[in-house]
């Protein structure tokens, strides 16, 4: 499976995982993404850290930007 990685800054990193399916949740601790920093985004919608994902999907990971 595919994934994009955004920073929020415009710099987006390509990571593959070796899974055919699996959920938002499991797929930020794999990638050691805190759920409370980061949005999924599945084929261009943002979905909650329960939905499906599977390698036929375009994923997207979005970390919010923070700051005052």
């Amino acid at each position: 499976m595919k994934i994009i990685v955004s920073d929020g800054m415009g710099n987006d990193e390509e990571k593959e995982i070796d899974t055919e399916s699996i959920t938002g949740k499991e797929l930020l601790e794999k990638l050691d993404i805190s759920v409370f920093v980061a949005m999924i985004m599945k084929n261009n919608e943002i979905v909650g850290e329960n939905e499906l994902l599977t390698s036929n999907d375009k994923i997207k990971i979005l970390n919010m930007i923070h700051g005052g």
